[in-house]
């Protein structure tokens, strides 16, 4: 494998196997379509992501000699980052063109080698048309089959592992598609790649179980609104928004998980029980650390995740938040803040 070393091969065999017997005691696994695995490149396989367990399945049921692509834009939490770091895997850096990474898949397919990546970009929430590009365009650089794989049944799996409740995941692998092709017009060349993943999508979407199915579906349609409540109350010049984009990145927890999880920031405002109270001095802290996080470490998150228009929601209520903030030190309160969500019909 491309810049793999033997001792890493080595690892990915032993993991492999710990993976596999993990896998058999704590979960009910299915796999379907083996017979549509290519075991000669170049050859992509792409899979629908909504849990850091989805890597640990390509590596169980995809060839030996597969190139795995991870994230390389923040620091996963263990065992994850020591698989990261010590499996040999091409890491991407999200929200930029990496430039890097990029080539490195190419010279895996280019060298008639198996990749395997999520053309998604990442396990947070979203629906199913917010896939990236980046599939279509390797696959056409480089003449790559596209094998889709459909992971049913990971969403927040490990906690249901770690409660014992032997989830039911199903791994499905879909007839290999030919190499996209697009037009020789550059102004279109894009839309064409955008158009091409969508349709990659719908494929492994078809292949999805119900629940699954349902969970995408919803996605589109659910709304986020929050109040925000003061002991002893508060007299505020300005009126209190909505906070809709802010609730919807604390709503989704594998997109909020990776700023009060992976990277510890002092959030507890966001993540503790409905109906709690906390000091308002703790609640300014909370939106410091999150502007901070945006404009340092997690510099374009939003953006990538969310889109611009959100992202700019999502910094417009920040900024609102802080003086509501101050008056509430001022005041010696303490703030409450309750979101809600629910999905239009």
């Amino acid at each position: 494998m491309n810049n793999v070393s033997k001792s890493q091969i080595r690892l990915r065999r032993i993991l492999r196997w710990i993976a596999l017997i993990v896998g058999k005691i704590f979960t009910r696994t299915t796999v379907k379509g083996r017979e549509h695995i290519p075991t000669e490149g170049p050859v992509l396989f792409a899979g629908n992501h909504l849990s850091t367990y989805d890597p640990v399945l390509m590596m169980v049921y995809l060839p030996k000699n597969v190139q795995i692509v991870g994230p390389g834009d923040f620091k996963l939490l263990w065992p994850a980052n020591w698989i990261v770091e010590n499996l040999g895997l091409i890491l991407t850096k999200r929200g930029a063109i990496d430039r890097q990474s990029i080539k490195q898949m190419e010279e895996v397919l280019k060298g008639n080698g198996l990749l395997a990546l999520f053309p998604e970009g990442g396990t947070w929430e979203k629906a199913l048309e917010d896939v990236k590009s980046g599939a279509a365009y390797l696959s056409q650089t480089t003449n790559a089959r596209i094998v889709p794989v459909a992971l049913g049944g990971t969403y927040q799996v490990w906690s249901k592992m770690a409660r014992l409740k032997r989830p039911r995941i199903t791994v499905t692998f879909g007839e290999p598609l030919p190499p996209v092709q697009v037009s020789g017009d550059r102004k279109t060349r894009q839309q064409e790649l955008q158009d091409a993943s969508v349709d990659l999508m719908k494929r492994i979407y078809a292949m999805l179980p119900e629940a699954d199915q349902r969970f995408y579906d919803e996605i589109p349609r659910q709304r986020f609104a929050a109040e925000l409540s003061f002991t002893p109350e508060v007299s505020l010049s300005e009126p209190m928004p909505d906070l809709s984009g802010l609730t919807e990145l604390i709503s989704k927890p594998n997109l909020f998980s990776p700023l009060h999880r992976n990277a510890a920031l002092p959030l507890k405002p966001f993540v503790q029980r409905l109906g709690r109270y906390t000091p308002a001095d703790e609640f300014e802290q909370a939106v410091y650390a999150l502007q901070d996080a945006f404009n340092t470490t997690f510099k374009g998150y939003l953006e990538y995740r969310l889109g611009d228009e959100k992202a700019a929601r999502i910094y417009s209520e920040l900024e609102t938040l802080l003086p509501i903030a101050q008056a509430a030190v001022k005041a010696d309160a303490a703030i409450c803040y309750t979101p809600r969500m629910w999905v239009e019909p």
